[in-house]
């Protein structure tokens, strides 16, 4: 695969302009010059191959070819709410999930969680999601929300499918079949598990509770794991 930049504010005439870091990236890291062909991107569906015609200093114009280039999303856009794992563990997750197409990643408040990231932390888990879409050939960035207390996330969420991972709750086989087109939601709840109250509350709200397998996953397992079986069966 080509090198590939981001550019959020991507023109609707003939010249792309990369600034900043990633000006910075093509040039001095890659350095790639005029001439050169590179993938860009604007994180919203769209990319396109394009031309190297002029590098400056923090600046570097583009000039596109060709006919833009597929969307590569899965069919169905899938929302996972979980749970935030301590240390570097949820940078992997991020990135993991990027990769995999997952549509939207909402951090959720329960009552076990321990870790509540804000701010400059988001920030940089959103940068990192640039860069794990750069590297996996994805035109449109995961979308990365503001935590949100579980109760509140209950009635928020309105996806057909709402999933919540339980011990106990239905095998793979038996999820509700969530089909090309649509959307749903997977739960994911921190070190300990969701609470029973917490469980309850879900089932009344509409939610079903589903079994990730026999053995206990840590947050970041479970969340790759309920992605892939809903994601491969969309």
């Amino acid at each position: 695969m080509a090198d590939r930049f981001y550019c959020p504010a991507m023109p609707s005439n003939d010249q792309i302009i990369l600034e900043g870091d990633e000006a910075k990236h093509l040039s001095r890291v890659r350095r790639l010059g005029v001439g050169d062909r590179v993938e860009v991107f604007d994180g919203k569906g769209f990319a396109t191959v394009a031309e190297v015609i002029a590098v400056m200093r923090d600046r570097v114009e583009l000039r596109p070819e060709g006919i833009p280039l597929p969307d590569r999303e899965p069919p169905i856009k899938l929302t996972l709410a979980t749970a935030v794992p301590k240390g570097d563990r949820f940078d992997w997750l991020i990135e993991k999930l990027t990769e995999l197409g997952v549509w939207r990643l909402q951090p959720i408040i329960t009552e076990r969680s321990v870790v509540d990231p804000r701010g400059a932390k988001l920030d940089r888990l959103r940068r990192a999601i640039v860069e794990a879409s750069k590297q996996c050939g994805r035109n449109r960035l995961m979308e990365l929300e503001r935590p949100i207390a579980w109760r509140s996330w209950l009635e928020a969420a309105k996806d057909p499918a709402r999933l919540i991972a339980h011990p106990g709750g239905s095998p793979a086989r038996s999820w509700p079949a969530v089909n090309a087109g649509e959307s749903a939601t997977l739960a994911i709840g921190p070190e300990g598990g969701f609470t029973d109250g917490e469980v309850d509350e879900a089932k009344e709200c509409g939610w079903i509770p589903v079994s990730l397998g026999q053995t206990l996953l840590r947050i970041e397992t479970a969340g790759i794991a309920g992605a892939t079986l809903l994601l491969s069966n969309g």
